[in-house]
């Protein structure tokens, strides 16, 4: 689930919004090109521009063009859901923003504390709280890692997280605080499980039937595979990035930003009003960061293969929706640019690197082990797809050719120069150059086990 969120601005612009054929013609210059790249099977775009809405579909789902009932994981989009179920619990006067977190946990569970400074539910609605990014993630399976996060893993190891600052002291992206609140809010109410809550509280009252953690029953039965099939559970870490939605439904999650039905009216003022500072002068509600234009609310997600991302301007009533089975942040770039374009402003559509066809044998020298000076242990693999690199106690990624000796990740801004010694048939060295840095790393002895 993605941490960081973007340096996103939008300024107010003078001008017009676009016509809808100009509009139908902007998605198509963004979205496009990651499909045809070969970066993602699908891509949908959703927008809403006042009384104008366009969904379109690029790539292939089965035998079929994907559309807006297309399932796809949302990732940490469904922090925005959580935050929604703690302001609603607040409208309802169920709990208050500043009751400590301990108060809502099942008996015999235990916060961390940083000199006894206890965490409350809006430091982990803001990412306030000091908990760490993640929780102790040993003995994660790297293709499905929260999957063993029910209860006893969660708070047995919740008690050891390492606070390193006061509650409200900093921004600090924490896929556990908002996983763990979710699950508080779910034992305070008495629900069955997180998703029983939120779909109690906020997808029926919103009809959002396509939205959950399972597939509903009753539910359009069209979904994709992300990439390598990495279909993440998140067990009790749900309210973290537990979620499957469509473009449909996050459209109209989105359009009750602006006018939510009476249920949920002071809860989404609530969400949607900044708490606290975020990074780089991006401002926080409760799950929403708030652009430096003041007006643009927004969040991204990924999972272990999909990638997500929706903004919202509610006085504009304006909003985009992206999702796609692909790792790649161009998905960020795309959903960024469409809404800018909305505003008036210049945008440019991603330049997306397609992949060098290099003949398999010649893919097939690089895999190996290749060692780090610190020891950590680069694993390049083939399998059907391609290659994968994988990182000590990291998920593999997907690579991709740009020579035979190139390899590039689309995840990560990052690539692995291999280097042939004299007639060697195989790779003695490989360096992986990312943000400035340059690792040598050395082919081991075993690397063909």
């Amino acid at each position: 689930m993605r941490a960081l969120p973007l340096p996103f601005v939008v300024l107010v612009a003078v001008g017009h919004a676009p016509a809808q054929a100009d509009l139908s013609a902007t998605v198509e210059a963004f979205a496009r090109p990651l499909a045809d790249a070969g970066c993602a099977g699908s891509v949908v775009v959703g927008v809403i521009d006042g009384d104008t809405r366009l969904v379109r579909g690029f790539g292939r789902v089965g035998d079929g063009v994907p559309d807006g009932r297309t399932r796809y994981e949302i990732g940490s989009v469904t922090k925005v859901f959580t935050c929604l179920l703690l302001a609603d619990a607040v409208a309802r006067g169920v709990v208050a923003l500043d009751d400590p977190v301990q108060g809502l946990l099942p008996d015999g569970a235990t916060m961390p504390q940083f000199e006894d400074q206890p965490m409350r539910l809006w430091h982990l609605a803001t990412h306030s709280s000091g908990l760490p990014r993640l929780p102790d993630m040993k003995g994660s399976d790297a293709k499905d890692p929260y999957a063993h996060f029910d209860d006893a893993r969660l708070f047995g190891v919740l008690p050891k997280a390492r606070v390193r600052r006061a509650p409200g002291e900093k921004y600090v992206y924490s896929n556990l605080g908002v996983g763990l609140l979710g699950r508080a809010l779910a034992h305070k109410q008495g629900a069955a499980s997180y998703e029983a809550l939120l779909r109690e509280r906020v997808l029926a009252p919103l009809g959002l039937q396509a939205t959950g953690c399972e597939l509903a029953a009753d539910a359009p039965p069209r979904t994709v595979d992300g990439d390598d099939d990495q279909s993440w559970r998140l067990a009790s870490l749900a309210g973290a990035g537990g979620l499957r939605s469509t473009v449909d439904d996050l459209l109209a999650f989105l359009q009750a930003q602006w006018a939510p039905p009476e249920p949920l009216r002071a809860a989404v003022d609530l969400a949607l009003t900044k708490r606290h500072d975020g990074e780089a002068g991006v401002g926080m509600g409760l799950g929403w960061h708030i652009a430096k234009d003041g007006f643009t609310r927004w969040h991204t997600g990924g999972t272990g293969g999909y990638r997500s991302m929706v903004l919202v301007a509610r006085e504009q009533r304006r909003a985009v929706v992206v999702l796609a089975n692909t790792t790649s942040d161009v998905v960020d770039g795309i959903g960024e640019g469409v809404f800018r374009r909305l505003f008036g402003l210049p945008a440019e559509p991603p330049q997306v690197e397609a992949a060098a066809a290099v003949p398999a044998e010649q893919l097939a020298r690089l895999c190996g082990r290749y060692r780090m000076p610190d020891g950590v242990i680069v694993q390049v693999a083939s399998d059907a797809r391609g290659l994968t690199a994988q990182l000590t106690g990291q998920p593999a990624l997907r690579v991709y050719p740009r020579s035979a000796t190139e390899l590039f990740y689309r995840a990560v801004a990052a690539s692995l120069v291999f280097e042939l010694a004299g007639d060697a048939a195989v790779p003695a060295v490989v360096t992986l150059h990312q943000s400035g840095r340059r690792i040598r790393c050395e082919r081991q002895a075993d690397a063909g086990k």
